[in-house]
């Protein structure tokens, strides 16, 4: 005997109403875990002149001011991972560190002078943070943006941190 087709639509939306109703429980738990990846700040903080304000834009151009970009988190899992620079759209610019340790609970620092993996100047616009935890087999691009812009060159001088 063949199934009616009208008791095979009601199984049909059952299944339907329950895959929604497991997404939902599904979706609910991942917002309550905590977040792998907090705290991220960008500054640009000037190395000759410590009284300047730190920006959110930086100028690579060789006069001691504003000349890299500070990348601040805390990682609340310890993991191996890679830190890169990134384009909005996801082209890598610059690995930053590769296979390097992030413990659980501690701020990591890098900087970024505004060179490509080619060793040239990246054009000025806007960069992402992107970090690959090796364990996890995770990749996580937090928000915010580094900004960089392009300003007359300036003589190199001896800058110093």
């Amino acid at each position: 005997m063949r199934p009616r087709p009208a008791s095979f639509a009601a199984v049909v939306f059952a299944l339907l109403v329950l895959a929604t109703v497991a997404a939902f429980a599904w979706s609910q738990r991942l917002k309550r875990d905590p977040l792998v990846l907090d705290r991220v700040s960008f500054a640009a903080v000037p190395r000759l002149h410590p009284e300047m304000p730190p920006v959110r834009a930086f100028t690579p151009n060789g006069d001691c001011r504003y000349d890299e970009i500070r990348i601040r988190f805390r990682t609340t899992r310890s993991d191996r991972a890679d830190v890169q620079v990134v384009r909005p759209g996801g082209r890598l610019i610059l690995t930053l560190a590769r296979g390097i340790y992030l413990q659980r609970y501690r701020f990591h620092t890098f900087y970024w002078d505004g060179r490509e993996r080619d060793d040239g100047l990246a054009p000025p616009g806007r960069y992402k943070l992107r970090v690959k935890l090796r364990g996890e087999d995770r990749t996580l691009v937090p928000g915010g943006v580094m900004r960089l812009h392009r300003a007359p060159r300036e003589p190199r001088g001896e800058c110093r941190r």
